[in-house]
């Protein structure tokens, strides 16, 4: 998904539609309007497709491929900081030191409950991405949304 094409169109933007509902199962989805989120690069918030399933009540907002659920900063971005934090490397210019302790806390946490790690390295990080479980949030329901 091109994220300044998106930023150029506005709520003109082609979004991709679920087949079915990922809760139900339903074909029915209906648009459910449009809301702002701010992303990373953009001064001004994007206008973000909404979907409703009218079966069961699921309200699914869709988003760009890099940005997962509630975090403003790609998911590039948050595991190049997270292994530069875990290496001793120096910190990426541009996400806040709150942001980048808040994902180091994370991390520990998901290490800690999905693996009994208690100080989590490179390799731990990169095997949590690859089951899709988000490490870098303390949600106990996290799975990175693919549509």
């Amino acid at each position: 998904m091109d994220v300044k094409g998106l930023f150029a169109l506005g709520r003109l933007y082609p979004w991709p539609r679920p087949n079915r509902c990922r809760l139900c199962g339903s074909r029915r989805i209906w648009g459910h309007g449009y809301v702002p989120r701010y992303f990373e690069g953009f001064i001004y918030p994007l206008w973000i497709r909404r979907l409703r399933c009218p079966d069961c009540g699921a309200v699914y907002t869709l988003r760009p491929d890099a940005f997962v659920r509630g975090f403003r900063y790609s998911l590039a971005t948050i595991v190049l900081s997270l292994a530069e934090t875990i290496t001793g490397k120096s910190f990426l210019p541009g996400p806040s030191r709150q942001a980048r302790q808040y994902w180091l806390k994370s991390l520990k946490f998901q290490a800690s409950r999905r693996g009994n790690v208690l100080k989590p390295d490179v390799n731990t990080l990169y095997a949590l991405l690859s089951r899709d479980v988000i490490p870098f949030t303390r949600s106990v329901n996290c799975a990175i949304l693919r549509l």
